[in-house]
């Protein structure tokens, strides 16, 4: 090898080191740039991921505390509303218990007025019946025969003879017993008619024919009378 080729190759190694320093110089600096660049790209990461996480803590504690306060004003209206609910409810149940009473208190008062009509109607009949029994006994007294009068005297005498009245007992008018009688003469029912006296007086009365069963015989079957009409008139005490 010449003189001038050797030259040239010590100046082409010196070119080829130069130019490998330089790209060892540059790799080092650009894995430092690298290594340094991903550093801060990490810190900033990790502080933009710090602050997101707590921004969406915050922001999750804001909504669970929205929703907790909406879910607490749902339950309360809910709860107001389950109350006006109840209260209607209770409100129309007592109306309709009042409109039961009431009408049943309306079909009682019907009832013990059609009850009250029906036993005035009933009291009516039997006054009829007994004013009736009265006037035909008044004129059958008229046309008893004296064996018939005779039977009926006994009886009212005997009637006469057990009537206690009271010191009390006040009347101003004949009383009329309707007496009702077995062929063996023991009462079987006893009724004073158009008596305007006290309490004890026709309480008296009662007692003194109940006192006389059984009443006299009759001397004969056709003297008989199961219904006797007797008239009394007591001493007014």
């Amino acid at each position: 090898m010449n003189k001038y080729n050797k030259k040239k190759l010590a100046i082409l190694i010196k070119v080829f080191v130069a130019h490998l320093f330089i790209i060892l110089f540059l790799d080092l600096n650009i894995s430092a740039f690298i290594k340094n660049d991903k550093n801060t790209f990490n810190e900033i990461n990790k502080a933009q991921f710090l602050n997101l996480k707590s921004i969406s803590l915050q922001e999750l504690e804001k909504k669970r505390n929205a929703i907790k306060e909406k879910k607490r004003k749902l339950e309360a209206k809910k709860k107001k509303k389950l109350a006006e609910a109840k209260k209607k409810k209770k409100l129309a149940e007592a109306k309709k218990k009042k409109n039961d009473l009431e009408k049943l208190e309306k079909d009682e008062k019907l009832k013990l007025a059609d009850y009250e009509l029906k036993k005035l109607e009933n009291e009516l009949i039997e006054i009829d019946r007994i004013e009736s029994l009265i006037k035909q006994q008044i004129l059958r007294n008229t046309q008893l025969n004296d064996a018939e009068t005779a039977y009926i005297l006994t009886i009212k005498s005997k009637i006469e003879n057990n009537w206690l009245i009271p010191h009390d007992a006040k009347h101003d008018r004949i009383c009329t017993a309707i007496v009702n009688q077995l062929p063996s003469g023991k009462v079987t029912s006893v009724e004073i008619h158009g008596c305007k006296g006290n309490a004890l007086y026709i309480d008296s009365l009662v007692n003194a024919v109940w006192k006389s069963s059984p009443l006299p015989l009759a001397p004969d079957i056709e003297v008989f009378q199961e219904n006797i009409v007797l008239q009394f008139e007591g001493q007014n005490k």
